[in-house]
């Protein structure tokens, strides 16, 4: 199954995770993926609670492919204060291309999209894709429970509704195929309880191609896989390749 579509000329992609689930790669991913097809996008930063890894800090990648950075003010400047920046009512003026938020961490960091209820209103049936990224790996989104609750709460802080699920289970350098398998079992439940679909299984391409295999040896239900998603991890969070490549 591939991800929500849109014949819109702009379209808006919305990601919410909590920590570590892998929401800034997403939608680093996305944004990178359409300014190389030639599409003008602007890339949102949201996260008003996890300052050390932000989309943000790829300003120069960004810069380079063409991208525009709406950022907090005084982000990437080591002032601890981070604010609202008001150039964010612009992004929703964009009349095409590629709009991406990344927003918050959890809950709490959902309210920053919630002041914004009434633009998103605004914007076209079919433009808006709403996604939730969630991985396992991480013990407030270990179960279908906990992944539900933090769905209805994300969803009341944000004002917004989650309209698909992103399987991003890993465990960093040492991910492996069985961390998908892990994610698929947890998500296919979330997904049929709350009437979701699994829009993608992301990751990077060893473990996306042992879950893969792991998934057509056991016969797993394509609906809550979704389209396999290889991504190319921008945000370096282990030491050796924080060493070698900065943030």
């Amino acid at each position: 199954m591939k991800g929500i579509a849109s014949a819109n000329a702009v379209k808006f992609m919305l990601f919410f995770g909590n920590f570590g689930s892998g929401k800034s790669e997403l939608a680093l991913h996305f944004a990178l993926r359409a300014a190389a097809a030639g599409q003008p996008v602007t890339l949102v930063d949201l996260d008003m609670i996890n300052p050390y890894f932000r989309v943000s800090d790829r300003v120069r990648e960004l810069s380079a492919a063409g991208i525009r950075l709406i950022a907090p003010r005084f982000a990437v400047s080591n002032v601890e204060i981070i604010t609202m920046n008001p150039e964010i009512y612009s992004a929703f003026n964009v009349r095409e291309g590629l709009v991406v938020f990344d927003i918050g961490g959890d809950a709490n960091g959902a309210v920053a999209a919630g002041q914004y209820k009434a633009y998103f209103e605004r914007i076209e049936a079919g433009a808006l894709e709403t996604y939730l990224v969630v991985n396992v790996m991480r013990p407030l989104s270990s179960s279908a429970d906990k992944v539900a609750a933090l769905l209805r709460q994300i969803e009341a802080s944000s004002r917004q509704s989650i309209r698909a699920l992103i399987n991003n289970s890993n465990l960093s350098t040492a991910a492996s195929g069985d961390d998908l398998l892990a994610g698929y079992q947890v998500l296919s439940e979330v997904a049929a309880d709350c009437g979701l679909p699994v829009a993608y299984t992301s990751g990077e391409a060893a473990p996306l191609a042992e879950f893969a295999a792991l998934a057509a040896a056991r016969g797993l239900d394509e609906r809550y896989i979704g389209e396999l998603l290889p991504l190319a991890t921008q945000m370096h969070r282990d030491w050796q390749r924080f060493i070698k490549l900065g943030l």
